[in-house]
Order: structure tokens, then C-alpha cells, then sequence
């Protein structure tokens, strides 16, 4: 008696390729509430406060990463006080280099604040996959 099989099994073939967000490293949200002055205080977020990694696996192994970021929401007395300032270097696993510039209000008990979306298009020259990380800046004056 013989068995028959049909089909075809790949082998060494790699996983799909997949991309996520790490979530243990997301820095996401840059506060820069401070005592009100009684007239509104500009700002420039600093490097690094804004933080997001982009982890790929599977795949070609051959991994390149594109991050774009736009403003979604803004809550402030003219409806354009936030803005990107720099977006810095846009094309590694790690985005740390995003600069935002805001203000916080003259008064306190106010609060300015700003939602941008920070969206990773990596891919592994077959398949792009988008990652979304959305962040927030806030400034209340107090």
C-alpha cells in the first residue's frame, strides 16, 4: 500500500512580513504646562520628547521605514498655534527627532493642546505596511 500526498511544503520559507508598534518605549504625550505669565508663551517641543519605535519582522528582512506626521486636532484660542517645527530624521525604526511648536495659554486654569499622527509606512520591499501612532501636545497655564 502506498500513501499519496499532494501539495507542496516550502521549506526555509520566512513568516509574512509584520510591522507593530513597541509599546513599551512610546513616549506620546509632551507637556509643557507652566505657571501663566499673563500673555501667551511660544514653544518648541524638544528632541526626544516625542518618542516611537516601529518593530519589523519577517519577511524579506530588508526593512525601510518612511514617517509622515499631520496635525488631526487642536483645542486654542485661534485654532493654529501647533504646528511641526522639525520633523527631523524620518527614515529609521526609532522616530525621536519630531519637533512641534505650540503655545501655552496667558492665563491659568487654561489648556492649549494639539493632536498630530505619527504614521510609519515600513516596508520590506515586497509588502508596505502603515503603523499609526498618534500623539499629543499639551500646555496649560496654571
Amino acid at each position: 500500500m502506498y500513501i499519496i500526498l499532494t501539495g507542496c511544503a516550502q521549506q526555509g520559507a520566512s513568516p509574512p512580513f509584520a510591522a507593530s508598534l513597541d509599546v513599551s518605549s512610546l513616549q506620546d504625550i509632551a507637556d509643557m504646562s507652566a505657571v501663566g505669565t499673563g500673555s501667551i508663551v511660544t514653544f518648541t517641543t524638544p528632541i526626544g520628547v516625542l518618542d516611537a519605535t516601529v518593530v519589523p519582522s519577517g519577511g524579506s528582512g530588508n526593512y525601510t521605514f518612511s514617517w509622515a506626521v499631520t496635525k488631526t486636532f487642536e483645542n486654542s484660542d485661534t485654532g493654529s498655534r501647533f504646528s511641526v517645527a522639525s520633523t527631523g530624521s524620518t527614515n529609521g525604526p526609532t522616530y525621536n527627532s519630531l519637533t512641534i511648536n505650540g503655545a501655552r495659554p496667558a492665563g491659568g486654569g487654561q489648556v492649549f493642546d494639539a493632536e498630530f499622527n505619527m504614521a510609519c509606512t515600513a516596508s520590506d520591499g515586497v509588502t508596505n505596511i502603515v503603523v499609526n501612532v498618534p500623539i499629543r501636545v499639551i500646555a496649560a497655564g496654571f
